[in-house]
């Protein structure tokens, strides 16, 4: 099915010669300059709302590029503040449980009341 498909668009694509007298205008127009195919300028009226209307449009670009940079190094710095957060707790948590397991082997290696009088 491929193939007839491939064949069918080969058909309808093929390359065809344009008419002789397609040809001659068009090289008339190209040598001659057609009026017609002059560039379309803006009046000098509408020019300065052109220039507004493409500078505000330019400006609202960058302003949004600001504002998204802006929201995402704020979001930036308030995990940071929470990492921080987090890590002041474990240090606290590790403390604590620090001093408890010195107490514990501070209690356990007090020395006996026989090793007190050297008996």
């Amino acid at each position: 099915m491929s193939n007839d498909l491939e064949s069918q668009l080969k058909a309808a694509l093929r390359p065809v010669a344009p008419r002789q007298e397609f040809s001659e205008k068009l090289l008339a127009q190209v040598v001659l300059g057609n009026p017609r195919t002059k560039v379309r300028r803006l009046a000098p009226a509408r020019l300065p709302l052109a220039w507004w209307l493409s500078a505000s449009l330019a400006a609202s670009v960058l302003l949004g590029f600001g504002v998204h940079e802006h929201l995402q190094e704020r979001r930036m710095q308030q995990s940071g503040l929470e990492a921080r957060r987090e890590v002041l707790e474990a240090l606290r948590v590790t403390s604590q449980k620090l001093q408890l397991a010195y107490e514990a082997v501070k209690s356990q290696s007090a020395p006996l009341p026989d090793e007190k009088t050297g008996a």
